[in-house]
């Protein structure tokens, strides 16, 4: 469903002059739910930034359903594919309650019945119409992500483009988020593409990952592969055993606890 071929992007000139994306390509099927992992400044924010149409500058060629992506973003685009970013409280505008945010979209694309596509898609991610008159500061952030993914499917895309959907919630929300997401792809046959630096989150919802680094994808694997040992790449490797060996130093009241 997805094509990128030979993805390139580069930012300044002379000294200042600095290629992001080099030689990017990957391929994502219908329906299919496709990670982009990496350290910070490897490039997997680019690459969604550039399908999204927020970066134009790019050279390569990106297609979907065989038609080429054109550079600016335009009607047909917004309806087939739509962002989640990473930080709802700062992607919602603080004075627009969700109402506003929720009819916005469907009043520029001239759809009808705006008050009951509203009512359902915050029952689709389950919130209930007493959030409908609430500002983003009123909510929790998973309340707000939840308002956030509303958002991207009020449109009904078929694609959305996970920017770390949950690397700035609590960790007990941080669940609910990626549950809500695997059932809303099921439920409707979306197709993702997920932007993220934890692989417990791509085990959880990915079929496939790609590795970045430094502007290029090094690995490409079933996710699966990730957990149970199968990852090959020296860099995949580093990634896997960087977060096995993550453990949270005990305290005083873990002792206490503990005795």
């Amino acid at each position: 469903m997805i094509t990128v071929d030979a993805l390139e992007l580069s930012f300044g000139t002379g000294s200042q002059y600095n290629k992001v994306l080099n030689e990017v390509s990957f391929s994502v099927g219908e329906g299919e739910v496709f990670g982009l992992v990496g350290e910070s400044g490897s490039g997997k924010s680019t690459v969604l930034r550039c399908l999204a149409g927020l970066y134009q500058d790019w050279q390569g060629r990106m297609r979907i359903d065989g038609k080429d992506l054109g550079r600016k973003i335009d009607r047909q685009r917004c309806r087939l594919m739509q962002m989640v970013f990473q930080d709802p409280y700062g992607s919602l505008h603080p004075r627009h309650t969700v109402d506003t945010a929720l009819s916005e979209p469907l009043k520029i694309h001239k759809m009808n019945n705006i008050g009951a596509r509203v009512s359902q898609i915050l029952l689709k991610v389950g919130l209930n119409e007493s959030f409908r008159y609430r500002y983003p500061h009123q909510m929790s952030g998973g309340q707000r992500q939840r308002v956030a993914i509303a958002r991207a499917l009020i449109l009904e895309p078929r694609i959305l483009l996970l920017d770390e959907p949950t690397s700035a919630l609590d960790v007990s929300v941080q669940a609910e988020i990626l549950n809500l997401l695997a059932e809303l792809r099921s439920r409707d046959g979306l197709t993702y593409i997920l932007v993220t630096h934890d692989l417990g989150v791509v085990v959880h919802l990915c079929d496939r990952v790609a590795v970045m680094q430094n502007g290029r994808i090094v690995d490409t694997l079933a996710s699966a592969l990730l957990s149970n040992g199968g990852a090959t790449h020296p860099y995949t490797r580093v990634l896997v055993d960087a977060t096995r060996s993550y453990t949270r130093a005990p305290t005083q009241a873990d002792g206490m606890a503990a005795g």
